[in-house]
């Protein structure tokens, strides 16, 4: 992930300053009228519009994957119902049988003259038929529902990790660009360290400096005793 803080704060407004005191990265690009660091910047804003529309992408990708995750356990202990009810297969097995008694009594209603009585009673046959059949119907069209939220659930956890390695990519960009902003700037932990192996002889000579002072104290200390 990027380290700059300012990559971190995306979003937020920001003064001159941040709360340490120090001048915000803006304000030393503005102020080093350096153009490469000016391009440098310009280039990590654009890379940070696209990490943000990357990362809405992504939220809303998990928040459907959810969704259906949660779709997918309804219907796989409905389904698994449905197959104890019928474990034998028996209604399954009559899907085909009902089918062609439907069209049959579908097919006389429209072409026999029947006596009002005649015709209610294919109605309610009819209409027996299709209770049954959709009893039937039930666990085959749930299956079928199962395999597309599967397809669906299979085809968000691939954009996910689609959108994760662009992110990384994003990120590794990013981090790179810092880098050499900084350098542009003259600023960076690169330069820090520069300043701590300089000041570690320096401080090494305080050290010696003090030593010699505490030595000279206990000498004159003695001859006073004397």
């Amino acid at each position: 992930m990027v380290n700059n803080g300012e990559h971190k704060q995306a979003g937020k407004p920001r003064s001159d300053k941040d709360d340490s005191g120090v001048q915000s990265l803006n304000t030393l690009i503005k102020e080093s009228n350096n153009p490469q660091a000016a391009q440098l910047k310009k280039e990590i804003d654009d890379l940070r519009k696209e990490r943000s529309k990357l990362i809405t992408r992504i939220k809303e990708s998990r928040r459907r994957l959810g969704y259906k995750e949660a779709e997918s356990t309804a219907i796989e202990r409905l389904l698994t119902m449905r197959k104890n009810e019928d474990k034998d297969g028996a209604k399954r097995r009559r899907i085909g049988y009902l089918k062609r008694m439907k069209a049959k009594l579908e097919f006389r209603i429209s072409t026999e003259a029947s006596s009002l009585t005649q015709e209610k009673d294919i109605i309610r046959k009819i209409n027996e038929i299709n209770g049954e059949l959709g009893e039937a119907l039930a666990a085959a069209r749930l299956e079928r529902k199962t395999e597309f939220i599967k397809k669906d659930i299979e085809d968000y956890r691939n954009n996910i990790m689609e959108i994760n390695t662009k992110l990384q990519e994003l990120d590794t960009r990013l981090d790179a660009m810092y880098v050499g902003l900084r350098k542009a700037l003259g600023i960076g932990s690169w330069q820090n360290k520069q300043q701590q192996q300089q000041q570690k002889p320096r401080k090494s000579q305080q050290s010696r400096v003090q030593e010699i002072n505490l030595e000279d104290i206990a000498v004159i200390k003695k001859k006073d005793a004397k």
